[in-house]
């Protein structure tokens, strides 16, 4: 069972110099963002995600795994008796005198307990839309949309592709003393001063949809839904933004043009989707390369061929990864946003309201001007900032359907 949301979060003391201390220690001075601690048949196995990316930081006994989970246990709050079922916890607490905040997640496991721990990094709500990695015209489009406000703002993406740090980016923009803001969030992932942020809490019986029209009542200038999952969301979604509400949301879907897809298998009416969508952002996260290694390679003709098959000139040089002490000999450090941003015209808001299928709308939105993710990607690689390699390895592609088109 999830911490009730209105309580705060428990703060412990210091740590004494024990193992979860300097697994803590050892994982933010990497940069991790997650710590996952798995059982095995012989052991614990540590393992640290860096930018993106998990890699194994330590293996330990049974006897010390047990131990080690105890202690997360019983610093975070959680029965420290036999757990059948998922348990997670917020929690502050000290390490080395920095004030640190994350989740602990314990769910059982036929070897052991698994508990995997997200570190909340108070700088992501900080960031501004300029610090997201746009392209200049992506940036001018999303500065279009905070200008006037008009039709609802839809991120797109996979898991743990940025969506939440963008839409915290773009309420930095827009959050004034005299707008009132609600966000429905699970879980909440950052609190904010003077925004009133509900967390879903389905085992109390409160879901999107609920929470959607409890929020309306709140009388908000600015709704942010947390993720569309369903229809009931989806549609009230909608509504709220075809009533006026400003409103911002995040959702699964392959590329921005999918997403009208996605809200009609939703059941939403084209004349709903039409009316309520303002802008869409389709976004990952990609690594960048070390710049205290990088080194510059030559394109083989199939990587040439990747971008010809979505009609774009290949990047006029690459690079590619080295491995330095800098990046710990991986070749990258830190991310970056790859994006596309697709605001909706008169030819988009037609095109949805006669129902044009999705590789039409995309093909046409191309013509009018929209920077598809993979141009994004071309200039990426061709300024140095990525590789190939870790384009490829995000999986971008076009959906199946439009495989013909390009021959």
């Amino acid at each position: 069972m999830a911490d009730n949301p209105d309580s705060p979060l428990p703060t412990g003391p210091a740590l004494q110099p024990e193992e979860q201390e300097k697994m803590l220690s050892a994982a933010i001075s990497q940069r991790a963002t997650d710590i996952h601690i798995d059982p095995t048949r012989n052991g614990y196995e540590i393992r640290f995600r860096i930018d993106s990316l998990l890699s194994t930081w330590k293996q330990i006994s049974k006897a010390e795994g047990t131990a080690l989970v105890n202690q997360i246990k019983a610093f975070s709050g959680i029965e420290t008796g036999a757990t059948f079922y998922p348990v997670s916890h917020r929690q502050r607490l000290s390490i080395s005198d920095r004030p640190i905040e994350m989740r602990v997640t314990l769910v059982p496991c036929i070897s052991g307990p698994k508990i995997a721990i997200r570190i909340i990094d108070r700088d992501t709500i900080r960031k501004t839309i300029h610090q997201l990695g746009l392209s200049s015209s992506s940036l001018s489009g999303l500065q279009e949309w905070i200008t006037t406000l008009n039709g609802m703002f839809l991120v797109t993406g996979p898991t743990a592709s940025g969506k939440t740090t963008t839409l915290y980016a773009i309420l930095n923009e827009i959050v004034e003393e005299s707008r009132h803001v609600v966000t429905l969030e699970d879980p909440v992932e950052y609190e904010i001063d003077g925004v009133n942020q509900i967390q879903i809490d389905e085992h109390h019986k409160l879901n999107f949809a609920d929470g959607i029209k409890a929020a309306l009542r709140l009388d908000p200038d600015c709704l942010i839904v947390g993720e569309i999952r369903d229809s009931g969301p989806a549609i009230q979604t909608m509504n709220a933004s075809i009533q006026g509400h400003v409103v911002m949301a995040t959702m699964h879907s392959r590329d921005a043009v999918s997403a009208v897809t996605r809200l009609r298998n939703f059941q939403g009416e084209n004349h709903q989707i039409a009316a309520a969508l303002g802008l869409v952002a389709n976004q990952r996260l990609v690594r960048k390369l070390c710049h205290d290694c990088r080194k510059e390679v030559k394109l083989s003709k199939q990587e040439e061929t990747y971008f010809k098959r979505f009609h774009l000139r290949p990047p006029s040089r690459a690079f590619g990864p080295g491995g330095c002490e800098s990046c710990r000999m991986t070749g990258y450090y830190d991310r970056t946003g790859l994006f596309e941003i697709w605001r909706m015209d008169e030819e988009a808001y037609d095109m949805i309201l006669r129902n044009t299928d999705e590789a039409t709308i995309r093909e046409k939105s191309i013509h009018s001007g929209r920077t598809s993710i993979h141009e994004h990607a071309r200039d990426l690689i061709e300024a140095g900032v990525t590789s190939f390699e870790e384009v490829i390895r995000l999986g971008l592609d076009l959906p199946w359907s439009d495989y013909n088109a390009l021959g």
